[in-house]
């Protein structure tokens, strides 16, 4: 598992450097940040910036701009300078090194439930797609990403979470919906993406744990079924993974579409 980047967006470059300042604490003349290249394919209007700043060291080195040292690279500009140039981030898409997925092989994906690993590219993709909807949505909050083997973990944070939390969870899981989405056609690779922010995911997820649990302890009493109300895949697999360490019961989803219920049921105990 990786460290989480944090992203930080803005109509501008001055503002996103405001934004990531104001996050970390630091001046903004002497942030250390890139630039994330401008991607295609989801939301081209209007024309953003992205910056990705490393949180174990958001500022420069004092020696990055002391007299005979190496020009600053990219992420050491000083937000003044680039201000006044007011760059756009790149109207040009950067060659990336896995050609995009065509919309046939997209959709097979799909249909199949075919994850794969995510990367840096999506890992770029899913921070810009986040904040893009969080901007369409009213919402000021910094976008985190964290990349782990199977998906990622994007944490939401900043001025507006008490107002994230009284939406509820219900924000969250239509932006978990359309994150992969807009990662496939920013970076060509379908990953996972979980989404969290004012602790409603974790606190949620803790309860559909303790449930599962509760139930599971009923079914082994009793020996009748117990069903869940209608889950997302993300909250089945959960109840799924939890149950595993009940030898006594079994699961499966029942339904069709995107929101199944689970079966919990008593199994006979192995022979040996």
């Amino acid at each position: 598992m990786t460290s989480a980047r944090r992203f930080f967006w803005g109509r501008s470059l001055a503002q996103a450097l405001a934004r990531a300042a104001r996050h970390h604490g630091v001046a903004p003349e002497l942030l250390d940040y890139r630039v994330s290249e401008k991607r295609h394919g989801f939301v081209r209007h209007p024309r953003a910036v992205l910056l990705e700043v490393d949180p174990e060291r958001p500022a420069r080195r004092p020696e990055a701009g002391a007299p005979g040292a190496d020009p600053a690279p990219e992420s050491g500009r000083t937000a003044v300078a680039a201000a006044k140039r007011a760059v756009p981030v790149a109207a040009e898409p950067r060659r990336l090194d896995q050609p995009a997925v065509a919309p046939q092989r997209r959709a097979e994906h799909a249909r199949e439930s075919i994850w794969e690993a995510p990367d840096a590219d999506s890992e770029i993709a899913a921070a810009e797609a986040a904040s893009k909807l969080l901007a369409f949505a009213g919402l000021d909050l910094e976008v985190a990403v964290r990349r782990t083997a199977e998906r990622l973990e994007i944490e939401l944070s900043g001025a507006d979470s008490d107002r994230l939390r009284q939406l509820g969870r219900s924000v969250l899981e239509a932006i978990e919906v359309l994150l992969p989405r807009a990662v496939v056609a920013l970076s060509g690779r379908h990953v996972r993406c979980r989404v969290d922010g004012a602790g409603l995911r974790a606190a949620f997820e803790d309860e559909l744990r303790r449930r599962a649990r509760e139930l599971a302890r009923q079914v082994e009493l009793s020996g009748n079924e117990e069903l869940f109300e209608p889950l997302g895949p993300a909250e089945r697999r959960i109840v799924h993974l939890e149950l595993e360490a009940f030898p006594g019961v079994s699961t499966e989803s029942l339904g069709h579409g995107f929101e199944k219920r689970v079966r919990i049921y008593a199994v006979p105990p192995a022979v040996s």
